[in-house]
Protein backbone atom coordinates (compact mmCIF):
# COMPACT_ATOMS: atom_id res chain seq x y z
CA UNK A 1 0.00 0.00 0.00
CA UNK A 2 2.89 2.29 0.79
CA UNK A 3 4.25 2.03 -2.73
CA UNK A 4 1.10 2.74 -4.06
CA UNK A 5 0.68 5.75 -2.33
CA UNK A 6 4.02 7.00 -2.70
CA UNK A 7 3.64 6.44 -6.85
CA UNK A 8 0.66 8.33 -6.73
CA UNK A 9 2.19 11.50 -4.69
CA UNK A 10 5.19 11.20 -7.48
CA UNK A 11 3.38 11.12 -10.43
CA UNK A 12 0.50 13.25 -9.18
CA UNK A 13 1.39 15.76 -12.21
CA UNK A 14 2.42 13.61 -14.68
CA UNK A 15 -0.56 12.54 -15.54
CA UNK A 16 -1.53 11.88 -19.45
CA UNK A 17 -3.84 14.89 -20.35
CA UNK A 18 -5.94 14.44 -23.55
CA UNK A 19 -8.14 16.93 -25.14
CA UNK A 20 -11.14 16.47 -23.55
CA UNK A 21 -9.91 16.89 -19.79
CA UNK A 22 -8.10 19.65 -21.33
CA UNK A 23 -11.58 21.52 -22.77
CA UNK A 24 -13.13 20.05 -19.52
CA UNK A 25 -10.46 22.05 -17.42
CA UNK A 26 -10.92 25.45 -19.13
CA UNK A 27 -14.65 24.92 -19.20
CA UNK A 28 -13.89 25.06 -15.04
CA UNK A 29 -12.03 28.18 -15.38
CA UNK A 30 -15.11 29.56 -17.60
CA UNK A 31 -17.60 28.53 -14.91
CA UNK A 32 -14.46 30.05 -11.75
CA UNK A 33 -14.61 33.25 -13.78
CA UNK A 34 -18.41 33.41 -14.17
CA UNK A 35 -19.48 33.00 -10.59
CA UNK A 36 -16.16 35.26 -8.92
CA UNK A 37 -17.57 37.90 -11.56
CA UNK A 38 -21.60 37.06 -10.34
CA UNK A 39 -20.36 37.59 -6.63
CA UNK A 40 -18.37 40.38 -6.84
CA UNK A 41 -20.04 42.50 -10.25
CA UNK A 42 -16.97 42.51 -11.97
CA UNK A 43 -17.54 43.12 -15.42
CA UNK A 44 -14.20 42.41 -16.21
CA UNK A 45 -14.08 38.83 -15.22
CA UNK A 46 -17.21 37.76 -17.40
CA UNK A 47 -15.08 39.49 -20.50
CA UNK A 48 -12.16 36.92 -19.59
CA UNK A 49 -15.02 33.70 -19.21
CA UNK A 50 -16.10 35.17 -22.59
CA UNK A 51 -12.45 34.88 -24.27
CA UNK A 52 -12.01 32.08 -22.08
CA UNK A 53 -14.83 30.15 -23.25
CA UNK A 54 -14.48 31.11 -27.18
CA UNK A 55 -10.39 29.83 -26.83
CA UNK A 56 -12.10 26.71 -25.43
CA UNK A 57 -14.30 26.40 -28.26
CA UNK A 58 -11.71 27.06 -30.66
CA UNK A 59 -8.86 25.28 -29.36
CA UNK A 60 -8.85 23.40 -26.16
CA UNK A 61 -5.53 21.61 -25.98
CA UNK A 62 -4.24 25.24 -24.92
CA UNK A 63 -5.59 24.11 -21.26
CA UNK A 64 -3.16 21.20 -21.15
CA UNK A 65 -0.68 22.75 -18.33
CA UNK A 66 -3.65 23.62 -16.51
CA UNK A 67 -5.12 20.79 -16.62
CA UNK A 68 -2.36 18.64 -15.37
CA UNK A 69 -1.98 20.97 -12.85
CA UNK A 70 -5.57 20.89 -11.76
CA UNK A 71 -6.03 16.81 -12.26
CA UNK A 72 -2.55 16.45 -10.25
CA UNK A 73 -3.43 18.93 -7.24
CA UNK A 74 -7.42 16.75 -7.22
CA UNK A 75 -5.48 13.41 -6.90
CA UNK A 76 -3.09 14.78 -4.29
CA UNK A 77 -5.80 16.31 -2.51
CA UNK A 78 -7.73 13.58 -2.64
CA UNK A 79 -5.19 11.50 -1.51
CA UNK A 80 -4.44 13.54 1.88
CA UNK A 81 -7.95 14.41 2.64
CA UNK A 82 -8.88 10.72 2.64
CA UNK A 83 -6.16 10.09 4.77
CA UNK A 84 -7.09 12.34 6.96
CA UNK A 85 -10.82 11.98 6.28
CA UNK A 86 -10.48 8.09 7.93
CA UNK A 87 -8.02 9.09 10.88
CA UNK A 88 -10.34 12.27 12.17
CA UNK A 89 -13.61 9.21 12.26
CA UNK A 90 -11.99 6.18 13.14
CA UNK A 91 -10.31 8.14 16.18
CA UNK A 92 -13.77 10.55 16.94
CA UNK A 93 -16.11 7.77 16.26
CA UNK A 94 -14.97 3.96 16.39
CA UNK A 95 -12.59 4.45 19.17
CA UNK A 96 -14.94 6.46 21.83
CA UNK A 97 -17.48 3.41 20.89
CA UNK A 98 -14.73 0.92 21.95
CA UNK A 99 -13.94 2.38 24.84
CA UNK A 100 -17.72 2.82 26.14
CA UNK A 101 -18.40 -0.23 25.23
CA UNK A 102 -15.72 -1.65 26.87
CA UNK A 103 -16.44 0.48 30.30
CA UNK A 104 -19.57 -0.94 30.03
CA UNK A 105 -18.61 -4.53 29.93
CA UNK A 106 -19.86 -5.38 26.62
CA UNK A 107 -18.64 -8.76 25.66
CA UNK A 108 -19.64 -9.42 22.46
CA UNK A 109 -17.01 -11.78 21.37
CA UNK A 110 -17.47 -14.19 24.31
CA UNK A 111 -13.52 -13.33 25.39
CA UNK A 112 -14.09 -14.06 29.21
CA UNK A 113 -16.43 -16.53 28.92
CA UNK A 114 -13.97 -18.21 26.41
CA UNK A 115 -11.03 -17.86 28.80
CA UNK A 116 -12.75 -19.21 31.57
CA UNK A 117 -13.30 -22.85 30.95
CA UNK A 118 -11.95 -24.72 28.04
CA UNK A 119 -15.27 -25.12 26.44
CA UNK A 120 -15.36 -23.78 23.07
CA UNK A 121 -17.88 -20.35 22.95
CA UNK A 122 -19.53 -20.91 19.57
CA UNK A 123 -23.01 -21.44 19.60
CA UNK A 124 -24.47 -24.46 18.46
CA UNK A 125 -27.32 -24.90 15.70
CA UNK A 126 -28.71 -28.03 15.68
CA UNK A 127 -30.87 -27.61 11.98
CA UNK A 128 -30.85 -29.15 9.66
CA UNK A 129 -30.46 -27.45 5.76
CA UNK A 130 -33.38 -27.76 3.24
CA UNK A 131 -33.89 -27.34 -0.50
CA UNK A 132 -35.80 -24.07 0.13
CA UNK A 133 -33.37 -22.56 2.08
CA UNK A 134 -30.94 -21.82 -0.73
CA UNK A 135 -33.07 -21.22 -3.33
CA UNK A 136 -33.78 -17.10 -2.08
CA UNK A 137 -30.78 -16.73 -0.23
CA UNK A 138 -31.86 -12.61 0.59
Amino acid sequence: MTDSLSNVQKNFFKQPINAKQAGDTGMAMVLICLLIGLFTHSDLLFKIATLLLVINMIWPTVFRLVARIWIGGSILLGTVVSKILLTVIYFGLVTPIGVVRRIAGADAMLLKQWQKGSLSVFKKRNYQFQAKDIEKPF
